[in-house]
């Protein structure tokens, strides 16, 4: 008797699956060796390389320039950002200066007035309190 009982669906799949992977390894083996025999050694004269280096200097010169470029573009959007910040931080501090002038003129108005309903409170300044 064998040990296998090829009544069961999932011994003929084994089977199957394992006849498949031999032939698969077989061939892949077969095609390996055939294709070495076929292959030469490498053997190639100096002067032949000579246009592989110029290729390669003129690609890695283009990519220099590409670089070099890119560079130039993003110095350029630096520096542009750098402008626009500093005209904000220009405007902010005249701002600054706008309601620092208001708030005094706000606490001098109050002061000199009598404490109606309409009265400006004065606030204490948080810079002299430090």
């Amino acid at each position: 008797m064998f040990p296998f009982e090829f009544s069961t669906n999932q011994t003929v799949i084994a089977l199957g699956l394992s006849v498949v992977a031999f032939v698969f390894i077989m061939r892949r083996t077969v095609l390996r060796t055939r294709d070495t025999g076929r292959r030469k050694p490498f053997s190639r004269d100096p002067d032949d390389l000579e246009p592989v280096d110029a290729g390669a200097t003129i690609v890695a010169e283009k990519l220099e320039v590409r670089l070099f470029d890119f560079a130039r573009e993003i110095e350029g959007r630096m520096q542009t950002k750098i402008a626009v910040l500093d005209r904000l931080i220009v405007d902010a501090d005249r701002e600054i200066i706008r309601l620092e002038n208001v708030l005094s003129e706000s606490r001098r108005v109050g002061m000199g007035s009598s404490r109606g309903p309409d009265a400006v409170i004065p606030v204490a300044d948080e810079r002299s309190a430090a």
